[in-house]
C-alpha cells in the first residue's frame, strides 16, 4: 500500500567534508514514515550503504535534520555512483540507457555527480554492460551499496 505524497518528508543528512569532498555539506533525501522508521525514496549521491526502499531508524536533531541513522531493514536494491572526471557526453548516454533498463537516476550536474537506483529485478550484469562503455579516465564508477548477488 503506497502512502500519499503528503506523507513524504525531506530530511537533511549532514556530511563530513574533507579536502572539499563531497562538494556539499548536507544531502537532503525524501523519505516516507513507515512504522518506527523511514523508507528511503531516492538513491543518495553522497551517503554510502543506502539504497532505495531501505528502512532507517533516524535520530533527529530537529524536525528536518538526521543526526544519525541505522538500518532497520535493507532493501534488495543496489546504488551505483558515477562521477564525471572530465568533459564527456558518456555520462548522459549511460544514464539514459540505465533509465531505459528500468533504473532511476538522481544527479547534481554542477558537480558531475550521479546516483543510479538499480531495482532487485534488474540484472546487475546488464547494468555492468552499460557501465563498461564508460572511459575510466573520464567517469569514475562506484558501488556504495551493492545488494545484488554476484552473477
Amino acid at each position: 500500500m503506497s502512502r500519499p505524497d503528503s506523507d513524504v518528508v525531506s530530511l537533511a543528512f549532514p556530511l563530513e567534508v574533507k579536502d572539499g569532498w563531497p562538494p556539499v555539506g548536507v544531502e537532503c533525501l525524501p523519505l516516507v514514515p513507515v512504522g518506527a522508521g523511514y523508507k528511503l525514496l531516492q538513491a543518495p549521491l553522497f551517503i554510502k550503504d543506502l539504497s532505495v526502499d531501505d528502512v532507517l531508524q533516524i535520530q533527529l536533531g530537529d524536525p528536518e535534520t538526521a543526526m544519525s541513522w541505522s538500518h532497520l531493514q535493507r532493501s534488495e536494491r543496489s546504488t551505483v555512483w558515477l562521477l564525471r572526471l572530465a568533459p564527456t557526453g558518456q555520462v548522459e548516454e549511460s544514464l539514459a540507457a540505465l533509465r531505459r533498463l528500468g533504473c532511476s537516476t538522481t544527479s547534481l550536474d554542477a558537480a558531475g555527480c550521479h546516483a543510479v537506483d538499480v531495482p532487485a529485478e534488474i540484472s546487475i550484469g546488464r547494468v555492468d554492460e552499460i557501465l563498461r562503455s564508460l572511459n575510466e579516465s573520464e567517469v569514475a564508477v562506484a558501488f556504495p551499496s551493492m545488494r545484488h548477488p554476484d552473477e
